[in-house]
């Protein structure tokens, strides 16, 4: 059993490095290194917690970490890329905090509030968190822009972007989608659960 934990951790090392060195001279290098982190600090978490999260859910945050993180470049060249992300990550985001709230001994309802005002909080903060590091670095994080391609990894000048969805905007829009795409995940727990209860 050990041994074959000790080849998993191993195999998953590898690719990590793989896709950092694959990355190195590309705009996508940050987003590979955030992308470690994520997938690192999400098992940390598990493990120091106890949390015990099954093969699926780490699939979902593999899911999440590429499309989210590594792929961070298709919300420049895909119109509307990250307006999908904001309504779909919050609502298989509520898989991962329901599964969490779930231990809790408390009724069914309050852990599905929980989960919908746990994940609400969450998204909330990563807009507080794109205003300051646009505010300090000027990263354009905040607003929807578009840019060209030179070559396979490589965005045009950042510099030369064009804007076509206002800060404010961006942001009103982001938080409505995942306000919708958590309330989807509540919803459709109730009828599920409703179903169960006949």
């Amino acid at each position: 059993m050990k041994k074959r934990i000790a080849w998993s951790y191993g195999i998953i090392a590898t690719m990590f490095l793989y896709i950092l060195y694959y990355f190195r001279n590309s705009d996508h290098f940050a987003g590979a290194i955030a992308f470690v982190l994520t997938v690192s600090f999400f098992h940390l978490a598990d493990r120091i917690f106890k949390i015990q999260f099954k093969k699926h859910h780490y699939a979902i945050l593999l899911f999440m970490a590429t499309f989210g993180v590594l792929l961070s470049q298709l919300y420049l060249l895909v119109p509307y890329y990250d307006k999908i992300l904001h309504y779909s990550f919050p609502f298989i985001g509520c898989f991962l905090v329901f599964y969490i709230v779930n231990k809790l001994k408390i009724d069914f309802k309050t852990k599905v509030f929980f989960t919908f005002t746990i994940m609400i909080t969450l998204i909330a903060i990563e807009e507080i968190v794109e205003f300051s590091l646009d505010w300090l670095f000027n990263l354009k994080l905040q607003g929807r822009y578009e840019g060209e391609m030179q070559g396979l990894l490589k965005i045009a000048d950042k510099e030369q972007l064009r804007i076509v969805q206002s800060r404010i905007t961006d942001t009103m829009t982001d938080l409505m989608l995942g306000f919708l795409g958590s309330l989807t995940f509540v919803t459709l727990k109730f009828l599920r659960n409703k179903e169960k209860d006949k």
